[in-house]
């Protein structure tokens, strides 16, 4: 079996190497893709990093036993756009279904300049928002409904503002008084970039919003091109202004999530479930038995009583390598540092249970509404992660879904991440019919995934014979 391997996170790739080694002894590895070679293969496994993998399909069309970690889209998940749209035509089609119960209400927008914020949400598919915000405006703020802006295209939460009433929502956005031409904006970034740098060291981070808002102008590179599928090396830059406004109008496309205002806060601070979610062929999903909670870095209060971002997210991006670890703002979420006694015994299980049901119904409704967006094939497969909040009625929430999840070498998540992807290895070289399923040694590491959706039977023959993402 020939066997490249480029992972996002490059601390993980000799582990990845070792693993593949318990099943397949004589694999042959290499170190650059221009030594991998060119012509028909019997065996090929690839594990890449998720943005940079164009040619590499190639290799997977010449393989007769080939796999990558990579569906040829799956932007019906990892878009939040998309995502809601998954989630609207599957109530539509399944009305008896409980997956739009654990979404927040979310609403589609495409914005551009603050002075055009009314004719935006007019135009919106949904006009649940503009009533609310309207609504908001004669309400005292504790008696709002919050809502949190969300970029369609980028994570790491960049481009996240919290608002209720319309004016809030435009003081968000960019001015159009402040539009440049193209060389004018080029030569401003230039100069600020130079005179502001920064640098970051965390595997899978671009860029702090966090940071850029506090600090000056700065570039983020979003992950990929709208419409661009995967291997599409075209790179939007972004640049955050000092005055927290977003570049709306490079942007365009968010959604306006309902705000969870009640939450059960661990050690005062709000949190979520990280969930690991394999997604394997044409379709077999998996959840990762162990889950992480992240935390925020300061104590939670509600927006109207705190507004900073900080505070309200749990988004490890948001905070630098010292904060996270002196903070343990990731955990185990089985363990007792997050506390049985947070929402009554046996709430860990219920919680569970429903990060299960919700992720394998978000799964089924995403092959069978959106396959132009969720590819799924025989020769591919992706890890996710899902991100749900948990509400003060032990409720789960599903937020997003990401692609590509950034792996951190610390402590207890570091730990998880080995662990993971030992499982996952055993689950790829199990779809290629290579893993050693027969020895006991390996009981332990299989059992860690729970398989929570079977599609094979029930999807209709895959019309993609070759995969082109050059």
């Amino acid at each position: 079996m020939h066997v490249f391997i480029n992972g996002a996170c490059p601390w993980l790739n000799p582990h990845l190497r070792k693993f593949i080694l318990d099943h397949v002894p004589d694999a042959i590895f290499y170190d650059s893709f221009e030594d991998f070679p060119n012509e028909p293969l019997e065996e090929s496994f690839q594990y890449l990093d998720g943005w940079e993998i164009g040619r590499n399909f190639a290799i997977l069309n010449n393989s007769k036993n080939g796999l990558i970690n990579a569906y040829p889209s799956s932007d019906a998940l990892a878009r939040k756009d998309y995502l809601a749209r998954v989630v609207d035509f599957w109530r539509a089609k399944r009305p008896e279904s409980k997956l739009p119960d654990h979404v927040p209400l979310t609403v589609r927008l495409s914005l551009d300049y603050a002075e055009y914020v009314d004719e935006s949400l007019t135009a919106a598919d949904d006009l649940t928002l503009l009533y609310s915000l309207e609504q908001n405006e004669s309400r005292e703020p504790i008696e709002r409904d919050w809502w949190i802006l969300k970029p369609a295209l980028i994570d790491c939460g960049a481009g996240i503002r919290i608002f209720s009433t319309v004016e809030e929502l435009a003081s968000h956005l960019e001015l159009a008084e402040y539009e440049y031409t193209d060389d004018e904006e080029e030569a401003e970034e230039e100069e600020e970039k130079e005179k502001d740098g920064v640098s970051l060291s965390l595997p899978g981070l671009n860029a702090l919003d966090a940071l850029v808002t506090t600090i000056s102008g700065f570039g983020l590179d979003e992950k990929k091109a709208q419409g661009g599928g995967k291997g599409d090396h075209k790179r939007v830059q972004y640049v955050f202004k000092k005055d927290g406004r977003i570049p709306s109008a490079q942007m365009r496309e968010f959604v306006a999530q309902q705000y969870i205002v009640r939450i059960p806060p661990v050690e005062g601070k709000k949190w979520h479930v990280r969930a690991y979610v394999l997604a394997m062929g044409r379709l077999k999903v998996h959840v990762f038995r162990e889950l992480l909670a992240l935390l925020a870095c300061e104590d939670y209060q509600p927006p109207w009583e705190n507004p900073s971002l900080r505070s309200s997210l749990t988004n490890t991006a948001l905070q630098d390598e010292d904060e996270f670890v002196s903070n343990e703002s990731m955990r185990d979420f089985w363990s007792d540092a997050v506390p049985e006694k947070l929402l009554g015994d046996g709430w860990k299980e219920v919680v569970w249970d429903q990060i299960c049901n919700v992720t394998a119904e978000l799964f089924k409704a995403a092959a069978h509404t959106m396959a132009d967006k969720f590819n799924t094939v025989g020769k591919s497969f992706e890890l996710f992660a899902a991100d749900f909040l948990v509400d003060d009625n032990g409720k789960v929430w599903l937020l997003e879904v990401n692609e590509t999840p950034a792996f951190y070498n610390h402590d207890k998540a570091g730990e998880l991440a080995l662990r993971l992807m030992e499982s996952v290895v055993f689950a790829a070289m199990e779809h290629m019919g290579k893993a050693r399923a027969g020895d006991g040694k390996f009981d332990a590491v299989k059992s860690r995934f729970v398989r929570v959706l079977d599609e094979t039977t029930n999807l209709p023959r895959s019309q993609i014979t070759e995969i082109n993402c050059s």
